[in-house]
């Protein structure tokens, strides 16, 4: 049986620097996993385009279970331009104990 995954987008940023676009997306999803149970987790993704048209993007899911703290690494991810390459050592430093 295959499981159901709400996945709703909270916010958007889209930036542009030196030719190149960043795309920025914070998501809620919703399921009926052991570790979530319908608690909504919030999930990051950072889209890079560069001049010529190749994309690279960085997907991290269900990261955050509280809202404010999702909004506030998002809005840190936007306001340094965090690329797709950059996203698993932002996490990793934020994470580290």
């Amino acid at each position: 049986m295959r499981e159901k995954i709400t996945e709703t987008i909270i916010k958007t940023e889209e930036r542009v620097c030196d030719g190149i676009s960043y795309k920025y997306v914070l998501k809620k999803r919703e399921s009926r996993r052991v570790a979530s149970y319908k608690m909504p987790l919030y999930s990051v993704e950072v889209e890079m385009k560069s001049s010529d048209g190749r994309i690279n993007s960085k997907n991290s899911s269900d990261l955050f279970s509280d809202i404010g703290k999702a909004v506030v690494f998002f809005e840190m991810l936007v306001d340094n331009l965090a690329t797709p390459i950059d996203l698993p050592y932002i996490l990793e430093d934020e994470f580290s104990i």
